[in-house]
């Protein structure tokens, strides 16, 4: 029998019994691989593949003695300029994975773009190409997605085989404000969650034997001024076996 796939913990142990707390925990056995980064040190691990950037200064950063450590993806200045990372499609949903990041909003958040979840590209010009009428740069992927060229709103949109799933109207997003968000696959199902609550099940969201990452992805929908999504820290957990 092959070990379960944890849940976001967000606080919750405290609120539900034992069987879900030792779920909540299982990230901590042996027979689970877990892999975080909380941007420490002073450059990017090395393990990382290159940065996918756009435009007049759009960058991904990570500054050395920052404070709790956080990695920046800057959009630059450019009309549609973009920074997006990913770090390797070594998970799938077959095997089942949760992915974990903690975000941070801007003190500005108007004509911008952002991403955060799954995806098969770690080098795509952003996982959703147009936010609303959904269509996608990538084929199989889970993001949440905000994009001001659409409204001012978080969404989870999803795709098995470049057929997608989207739940709009999530949650209002605003400026100077974090987020805990995780995504859940198992099999071709996937859960997205903000803050602990589960806020999108796609039954058949996303197909399982395709290689996914982490990914994260910030874009200018303005020449005229930059944005920058700051990531706290990120994760993936999957069973070992």
């Amino acid at each position: 029998m092959a070990p379960r796939i944890g849940y976001p913990t967000d606080g919750l142990v405290d609120k539900m019994g034992y069987k879900r707390e030792s779920e909540l925990h299982i990230s901590n056995s042996f027979d689970h691989d877990d892999w975080t980064d909380g941007f420490f040190g002073d450059a990017l691990n090395a393990q990382y593949p290159a940065a996918k950037t756009n435009g007049t200064s759009a960058a991904v950063t990570l500054t050395e003695h920052s404070a709790n450590g956080f990695l920046q993806l800057v959009t630059g200045t450019a009309d549609n300029g973009y920074a997006g990372q990913g770090f390797g499609m070594n998970w799938t949903g077959d095997r089942g994975v949760l992915m974990q990041a903690i975000i941070t909003t801007p003190a500005a958040i108007t004509t911008w773009k952002w991403e955060c979840g799954v995806s098969d590209a770690d080098d795509d010009a952003g996982a959703v190409n147009v936010k609303a009428t959904p269509n996608a740069t990538a084929t199989d992927y889970g993001v949440f997605v905000y994009d001001t060229d659409d409204d001012t709103s978080i969404a989870f949109h999803s795709a098995i085989g470049g057929s997608i799933t989207a739940t709009e109207g999530i949650t209002t997003c605003t400026v100077d404000t974090t987020y805990r968000l995780a995504v859940r696959v198992q099999g071709n199902s996937i859960t997205a969650y903000i803050n602990g609550e589960v806020v999108a099940e796609h039954g058949n969201g996303i197909e399982g034997g395709s290689g996914i990452t982490p990914w994260a992805f910030s874009q200018a929908r303005t020449g005229s001024a930059s944005r920058i999504l700051k990531l706290n820290r990120w994760g993936m957990n999957q069973p070992a076996y």
